[in-house]
């Protein structure tokens, strides 16, 4: 009975030590592949998350361009449980969304916190946006599914859009969303259709992204790879991406200055002075009007004239502190 005991322990002590070895190989792998000349590493998402077997879904993993998902039709306990297994990986991952697509299930739902209480935690399924304001924010985004904190770029959403959807519990819902809620549920309902962040980007932040978007390509080994969108979502994209990359607007200030000249002696010109002063009379300045400053300065496009070019103040996807 002990040597069997004994066996046993010195077998699971080998496999423990196999499967430890087998992670950091794979770790440096990782690390190695990801690295490039200008010294920056690339996010790495957790291989595994706490409570369930699901993990991050990478591009260009099919899974985040297939379309459509399916819907959502029964809301039981083991859905339940999804997507609060969702709700934990979002949060492990210092997300603020997390769509099903994201974590392989090809399925019309996601999760969203865009705060830091978990009173505003939302599950949503089959959902719909109905209605997109005509002004746009444009801010910073970044995915988990794209791993990387240098993969990140400008991205246009609707100040505010009118949605319907159902909640966990299979209630329809209807809501108005603005500012960085509206931003986030438009970056999940993306995903919905196949669209990542990157798809919206300009062309220049395209392009500072495409060393690591290639880096991600070769990490992928299978052959079934899917790059681009499907081409009737993409050309239904709302708002559509931005052309060109969006700059502040300068704002002009116009300050009054007082300049006046100063009163008393002065030594070459004034009074007892031997120059071209005038016989020792003290000379007074003559008061001139206001003198208006013209400053330009830069803004941050808060209060542009243009509405559809406005910044919220708030950084999309930022990490939780």
């Amino acid at each position: 009975m002990m040597m069997k005991t004994t066996n046993s322990l010195a077998a699971l002590l080998i496999a423990l030590t196999s499967a430890i070895a087998d992670g950091l190989l794979q770790y440096q792998k990782l690390s190695n592949c990801v690295s490039n000349k200008h010294n920056f590493q690339m996010r790495l998402n957790p291989t595994s998350f706490q409570g369930t077997d699901l993990i991050i879904t990478e591009f260009p993993r099919p899974s985040l361009r297939r379309v459509p998902n399916a819907p959502i039709t029964v809301f039981d306990d083991t859905f339940q449980k999804k997507a609060n297994e969702m709700l934990s990986i979002m949060y492990e991952a210092k997300g603020v969304g997390l769509a099903a697509p994201q974590v392989g299930l090809n399925e019309n739902f996601f999760v969203y916190n865009p705060s830091d209480s978990k009173s505003m935690e939302r599950i949503v399924c089959n959902p719909k946006i109905t209605k997109y304001s005509e002004e746009v924010i444009v801010e910073e985004e970044g995915c988990l599914s794209l791993r990387s904190d240098e993969c990140s770029g400008q991205v246009a959403r609707s100040a505010w859009i009118e949605t319907e959807f159902e909640n966990e519990l299979g209630q329809k819902v209807r809501r108005r969303l603005k500012d960085f809620e509206a931003r986030v549920f438009q970056h999940e309902y993306d995903h919905l259709k196949g669209i990542l962040c990157y798809d919206r980007f300009h062309p220049e932040d395209r392009e500072a992204v495409q060393e690591n978007i290639n880096k991600l390509l070769g990490l992928y080994t299978e052959d079934d790879a899917q790059v681009d969108p499907d081409e009737e979502e993409y050309n239904n994209m709302c708002p559509p991406p931005l052309s060109a990359r969006y700059m502040p607007p300068l704002e002009v200030v116009e300050d009054d200055e007082e300049n006046s000249e100063p009163e008393g002696n002065s030594g070459g010109f004034g009074g007892g002075g031997g120059g071209f002063g005038a016989g020792g009379a003290k000379k007074k300045g003559k008061k001139k009007e206001p003198k208006k400053k013209t400053k330009v300065k830069a803004r941050d496009g808060s209060r542009s004239d243009n509405p559809q070019f406005k910044r919220s103040g708030k950084t999309a996807y930022a990490s939780r502190k």
